[in-house]
Order: structure tokens, then sequence, then C-alpha cells
């Protein structure tokens, strides 16, 4: 029960320092859990649910303006001709007759899966290389990290490319293109945290006590920079969610029959950016959205979790900088006061 109370305070302290001293990155977090939030009830959200795995259709509304820009004539004319489908449309419709904001509900379905699978799984490729490659040492070092040198000398966008062309469109294929990339070339900070840990005391007693390599990693090495990892994988988020648009803007990305922003921007916002830009502004907005929330919420993790950057200026407002100085001074009166006394009783 103790344990459990703990627990819940630390979680208390860490949101209460996540909202009081790093703001911006609580409103981060909270842009991220309301998309989070969309994602898994969109079927309830969405005016316009899928059916059978498929985007419903209304053809004769094509590219019909967003019901908040109409004017009153149009707006109702837009109620007397609403189908059965769902009525009418807030954010329009493109080009098939698809409703903007039902796609943009179940894309942000897409891009919550991919960010969290990405995330988990390119934690755990930078995990395996980082800490394997410092703590084993040596010549199988020097190799793991040449190749690591040679792999991040390729543009990243030019590597998803070429896996994405080999692999084809889909879901699973995606988490995969994105993944593996960025966790080799995360690997090399997850490298050098394990080895400033690999240097302290404890792991030398490990190995005088007979611990091996992955005895090492596994209970001494991974639970000691499991903050770096955090921050590491709060800090991809973003850029998943920009690579994933760019690719099904190129598109490379996930299946055609499948909701994403980048596809929408793609497909029916190039086509038609003059006469209904909204299917370009819409996507572009939540983008932008996700990208800061989440860049946002990273900066702020690993500012609170990293013991780095733990008691630093950058952790202390102006007030608190100010407190710290004049109590120091005290001390500094205190003590010469001290040394003058001293001094007299001397004489």
């Amino acid at each position: 029960m103790k344990e459990k109370n703990r627990l819940r305070r630390k979680r208390f302290i860490f949101f209460r320092e996540l909202f009081k001293k790093k703001t911006v990155g609580g409103i981060g977090l909270a842009i991220l859990v309301f998309f989070i939030l969309v994602a898994i009830f969109a079927d309830v959200l969405a005016p316009y649910p899928m059916q059978m795995g498929v985007m419903q259709a209304d053809v004769l509304h094509s590219l019909q303006k967003p019901y908040i820009f109409m004017t009153a004539a149009e707006k109702q004319e837009a109620v007397m001709t609403a189908t059965s489908l769902g009525g009418i449309h807030l954010l329009g419709t493109d080009s098939m007759g698809r409703d903007t904001l039902s796609y943009i509900i179940y894309g942000a379905r897409t891009s919550v899966i991919l960010c969290l699978c990405c995330m988990v799984l390119s934690a755990v490729v930078s995990v395996i290389i980082g800490t394997t490659s410092a703590t084993v040492g040596g010549w199988f070092d020097l190799v793991v990290q040449r190749l690591v040198d040679s792999w991040l000398c390729i543009p990243s966008m030019l590597v998803l490319l070429m896996l994405m062309s080999m692999l084809g469109h889909g879901m699973l294929q995606m988490i995969f293109a994105l993944s593996v990339p960025s966790g080799i070339a995360g690997s090399r900070i997850i490298r050098s945290a394990t080895i400033a840990v690999k240097d302290s005391g404890y792991m030398k007693n490990c190995t005088l006590l007979g611990g091996g390599t992955w005895w090492k990693i596994v209970h001494h090495i991974i639970p000691n920079i499991l903050p770096l990892i955090i921050t590491n994988m709060a800090g991809s988020l973003g850029s998943v969610v920009l690579m994933e648009a760019s690719i099904s803007f190129l598109g490379f990305g996930v299946d055609p029959s499948t909701p994403s922003w980048g596809y929408l921007i793609a497909q029916e916002g190039k086509a038609n950016m003059f006469i209904a830009p909204w299917l370009c502004i819409t996507p572009g907005i939540c983008i932008s959205l996700m990208v800061f929330g989440a860049n946002m919420f990273g900066d702020a993790l690993r500012d609170l979790l990293d013991p780095r950057l733990k008691g630093g200026v950058g952790t202390f407002s102006i007030k608190k900088m100010k407190k710290l100085a004049q109590k120091q001074l005290k001390k500094m009166e205190k003590f010469r006061a001290k040394q003058a006394k001293g001094k007299v009783a001397g004489a």
C-alpha cells in the first residue's frame, strides 16, 4: 500500500512540475492526448463512419465548401439537400465526395498508430545496438560504429524512399521503414550514455563477480539510462509525423484506402488547391499541431527526466535564482563575520 501511494505521489509531482515549470510542454502533452482520444474514438466522433474499412462517398456533393464558410443561402441549400448518410459537411468534401472531417479523424488514427509503433521499435533498435556496442567494446564496437557512421552518411529521405519502393505500400512497411533507420541513428546517443555507466564502480564490481554482457545490460545499464531512452522516444514523435506525411505526399506511404493526412494533401489538396483549399489547410494544421505538441512535450520531458539537466539554471525560474543568490550572500556574510570575530579574539 505504501509503495502504491509513493508511486502515485511521484506521478502527481511529475505532472505538477510539467504544467508548472514547463507549461508549453504541458500544452504539448494535452495536444497529444487529444489526438490519441480522437484516434481511439474515431468511429464515434466521425460524422461519416467507415463501412467495411472504406470511407463513405457522396459523389453528388463532391468538393462541397465547408459549412462554416457558407453563406446563409448556401447553408440553407446544404441542409435541404443533405443526404441520409449523415447530413451536412462541416469541413467540406473532397473530389470523391468523402467528408473531410471524417477523413481527418481517421487520419489521426493512422498517425497515432505509426507514432506509437515507430517510437517503441526505434527505441528497441537503438538500445540493442548502442548498449551491446558499448558493453562489448574492442573491435566489435569499432566495426559497429563505423557501420553506423556509414549509414548516417546516406540521407534519411533517400533511405525511406528506397525501403518503401522495395517493401511496397502498407502500414507495417511504413513502421519498419521509419523505425529501423531512426533506431540505427539514435544508437550513438545510447552508446555514449552506456559508456558513462560502464565506467562506474558497480559495473566493475559486477564484472569481478562474473556478470555477463546481457546481465550487465538488462540489470544495470538500461535502468540507469532509462530517462534518456524515454526522452529520445518522446523526441522522435514529431519527426515520425513529418516523415509519414512526406512519404505519403510522395506517393510511397500507406495504402490509398487507409486515411492519411499526407495522402489527403498529396492526392486531393494538391490537385484542388485553388478550387478547394481546405483540403490542404485542414490536414496541414493537424500535422503542425501534432508536431508542435510532440516536440514541446519531448523537450519538457528531457528537461525534467535527464539527470544532467536537473539542478541547472534551465530548471529554475528567475525568482528562484535570485532567492538562491540571496541565500548564498547571507552565508558568505555570516562566514566573513565569524572570521572577523576569530581574528579579533586572537589579537
